[in-house]
């Protein structure tokens, strides 16, 4: 009995060392990658940052999620505890939909964007349709500043769903008959 607890603990050990090796490894060649993707792009360095973070936030989870299983965590205790807390966020937090969301078009705006920092761009969202120049592209929003000098908050979630036009560096900005002032009588 005394031997298969020892090499039951010796085979637990030998995986946790491998699960947290190989994790570091993967999130260091990710880190890597984004970086490289984040420089040829030419992404601001807080941009890349952001997405480091969520690397590195999910590798920690990954590993105490894998971590608690080869341990023979049941976690029937720590269930009925998350779950009350997860309850209770529920109800503090009702937008937390909204909130990944928003990361998750940060996402994939950070390796799809049809548009970069310093674009110009136009936002066609009906009579909220916005024009300006992308200053800040962030984990929740992108900030877009007109020529007056206005600066607007755009949700990331409302990019993915929004048709957007880049506009050319130097032209002047397209009119549509909808936003066009009407003319004097």
């Amino acid at each position: 009995m005394g031997e298969f607890f020892l090499s039951q603990s010796v085979i637990r050990f030998l995986l946790t060392i491998g699960i947290v090796v190989g994790v570091v490894l993967i999130t260091a060649l990710m880190r890597k990658i984004v970086r490289r993707f984040g420089e040829r792009r030419r992404y601001t360095p807080n941009r890349i940052f952001q997405v480091i973070v969520l690397i590195n936030t999910t590798g920690i989870i990954v590993t105490f999620v894998l971590l608690s299983a080869i341990w023979g965590f049941t976690g029937h205790g720590f269930m009925v505890f998350a779950s009350s807390i997860f309850a209770l966020a529920g109800i503090a937090f009702f937008a937390a939909w909204s909130i990944l969301s928003n990361i998750t078009a940060a996402l994939v705006l950070f390796f799809n964007a049809p548009f970069g920092v310093m674009d110009r761009v136009r936002i066609l969202d009906g009579d909220n349709t916005v024009t300006g120049r992308v200053r800040q592209m962030g984990l929740f929003f992108l900030i877009l500043e007109d020529e007056n000098g206005h600066r607007f908050s755009i949700p990331n979630n409302v990019l993915m769903q929004r048709t957007i036009l880049r506009l050319a560096p130097n032209k002047e900005i397209p009119q549509d008959q909808k936003h066009a002032n009407p003319p004097a009588h």
